[in-house]
């Protein structure tokens, strides 16, 4: 790309060790640490990265975690980053758990967690200033390992330097291969004191050193600020054991916590999260929008999450079969005829190549998603409770109705005032019910009803052998019937079966595929199930902190003046506390991430999303939004 070379030919793994690990001091520097967090510039053959897992591996505790975060505008395909990497037989096994997992090349960031949650790559792709400004993120050691300067310059500019100054920590380490003059000025100008040292190899001279006096960054966006949590324990509860609760219970559990989840039902998985099989997809977007990168990512994660359960538990019924998105609505006919795509991510196909996918004639062009698939909810639910047993403890019949925050300690309460317990941390994933609290009324939940109808199997429909997604969706045939669906009834809270709704998912069904109208007669309904889902007016997820509600309304209520960001304090939130809910018909595909990002924010780890990203979930998007527009708020 550069006309320069990925690694050193008198000894890559040499070179690595050399100029990155030896001069950072490492592994000295991360004995007895439980987090360590390296940034890489430039990700390449992944020749640093497989480097530092070995030696981590070797060297540190089955509980400490390294958090690699790199970034690279170029990736190398899979099959040319397995090729390169074949070039060092002895790391086979930790080149093979990163080929098993490296993402599709998709923009954006993606949180690939490696060897039991010991290792965590957070691969940053595109340009190397736009990523790091994106980043959240205190770094203790920098390998600054682009392309030489001369030949890329723009990943060694003044503006990176300032990036890497506010990202790291105050006693950080970098080094580099360069000693190239304007780096070294540039770092000396951002705080960092450098030395020179004797290059590797041939190589005459490298620099390397650490930040000396760290400058203070201006945010530009205060009121989005999050700063880092303090907890006397890691106890916590999370309210609701759907899919997001479950998710969520399982990412505290695996950094260390105690978790209770209480749930209001004789059993987890028993209301949105309880129908028999769902689709995995991503909503895809070719915008650059912020929610088209926080799905892809989050159904990369996905993807990767259900792949290892399935590699731990031959049981599990994650079926990757692909998934047909037919060109119905407008919306789906323009990425086909303006996006352009990884296609190990999503590809575009005629009608012809459709039917030929699905097992069934079909009239529509589509979207076809070869990772994507199909799983049953409550076994997920369940799967990531078991995965914990020791440190999640499911409480079923349990209904919180009043929190209060009582020293540096939630407690929860029944509707009889019955305390339930004290916890340090809790987490509200308890759909549009998490409203229900002081503290959240003001956020801006609704509960949609959604009815899906079970239909016998024939012979015909046998034939589909993958999901197939309209403005419904269809399952391929299971306990001989097969998932039509869903109906969207907003502000209609009943979850009472309806003939009706029934009618309304078969015509949507006919209407999409028409070769199969003299198959189903209406009798072939076989049953049905109603559940409700909360949803938010811009289709996003709530995830994150809960905002002060009172230091909000005083200190940004007048953000529509358009006053400089430097005029307003950061932001405050309930200590604490903190919601995952709000994930509509997508939430087998979000809320992984949402639930990693919560983890990751509770214990002050790199954030696995961009800020732009992270800024379109908070919950107090919405109290921002309507001070910058100049409205009241209930």
């Amino acid at each position: 790309m550069f006309n320069d070379v990925y690694f050193s030919r008198e000894g890559g793994v040499a070179e690595t060790e050399y100029v990155f690990l030896r001069h950072n001091q490492l592994p000295q520097r991360w004995q007895h640490c439980q987090q360590f967090v390296i940034a890489e510039t430039g990700f390449g053959s992944g020749l640093n990265f497989i480097t530092t897992v070995h030696h981590w591996l070797d060297t540190q505790q089955n509980d400490s975690q390294l958090f690699y975060i790199s970034i690279e505008k170029y990736p190398l395909s899979k099959p040319d980053l397995q090729q390169a990497l074949s070039a060092w037989p002895q790391f086979a096994e930790y080149c093979d758990e990163l080929l098993r997992y490296y993402p599709a090349a998709i923009p954006g960031f993606h949180r690939i967690s490696l060897f039991n949650h010991r290792v965590n790559l957070l691969l940053l792709l595109g340009d190397v200033e736009t990523m790091l400004q994106q980043l959240h993120a205190k770094v203790d050691a920098w390998y600054l390992d682009g392309f030489a300067p001369a030949k890329n310059p723009d990943m060694w500019t003044d503006r990176v330097f300032a990036e890497m100054a506010r990202l790291s920590k105050s006693d950080a380490t970098f080094s580099s291969f360069t000693a190239a003059g304007h780096v070294r000025r540039g770092l000396v100008a951002q705080g960092f004191k450098v030395a020179k040292a004797k290059g590797f190899a041939n190589k005459r001279e490298m620099i390397h050193g650490h930040m000396q006096q760290q400058t203070q960054s201006q945010s530009r966006s205060p009121w989005y600020d999050i700063s880092a949590a303090s907890f006397i324990a890691k106890r916590a509860a999370v309210i609701g054991g759907g899919i997001a609760g479950m998710a969520t219970a399982q990412s505290l559990a695996k950094r260390g916590w105690q978790v209770d989840v209480l749930e209001r039902n004789a059993d987890i998985a028993s209301e949105g999260s309880g129908n028999p099989a769902g689709v995995l997809l991503p909503r895809i977007s070719i915008d650059n929008s912020a929610e088209g990168e926080f799905y892809a990512t989050a159904y990369q994660l996905a993807v990767n999450e259900l792949t290892s359960i399935k590699r731990q538990d031959a049981g599990f019924d994650w079926y990757p079969s692909g998934v047909v998105q037919l060109a119905i609505s407008e919306r789906i006919m323009h990425q086909i005829e303006q996006g352009t795509f990884d296609q190990n991510f999503v590809q575009t196909l005629n009608a012809e190549q459709v039917s030929n996918m699905c097992g069934i004639k079909l009239e529509h062009a589509g979207l076809y998603y070869p990772q994507a698939g199909w799983l049953k909810p409550d076994q997920l639910c369940k799967i990531l409770a078991s995965q914990s047993a020791d440190q999640i403890h499911v409480r079923c019949n349990i209904t919180v109705k009043h929190l209060d925050y009582v020293a540096r300690q939630w407690r929860a309460y029944d509707a009889k005032q019955n305390v339930l317990g004290d916890y340090n941390c809790v987490v509200l994933a308890n759909a549009a019910a998490a409203k229900q609290f002081n503290q959240t009324s003001w956020l801006p939940l609704k509960a949609v009803r959604g009815q899906i109808s079970y239909i016998a199997s024939n012979d015909r429909l046998k034939q589909i052998h993958c999901p197939i997604c309209y403005e419904g969706y269809i399952l391929p045939e299971m306990h001989q019937y097969h998932i039509v669906g869903a109906t969207f009834k907003p502000d209609d809270t009943s979850v009472v079966i309806r003939s009706t709704e029934h009618r309304q998912n078969l015509d949507s069904l006919l209407q999409a595929i028409p070769e199969i109208a003299d198959s189903i007669p209406e009798q072939n309904v076989i049953s049905g199930r109603a559940a409700l889902r909360a949803t938010t007016e811009d289709r996003m997820p709530l995830v994150g902190p809960v905002a002060d509600r009172q230091f909000f309304d005083h200190h940004y209520a007048d953000l529509a003046k358009g006053r400089a960001a430097a005029c307003y304090a950061e932001a405050k939130y309930l200590p604490g506390l903190y919601v995952n809910t709000g994930h509509g018909a997508r939430g087998l595909t979000s809320s992984i991430l949402s639930a990693e990002l919560l983890a990751a924010q509770i214990n002050n780890e790199p954030l696995p999303v961009s800020m732009r990203v992270l800024q379109a979930l908070l919950p107090s998007r919405f109290l921002v939004r309507a001070y910058k527009k100049g409205h009241a708020i209930s």
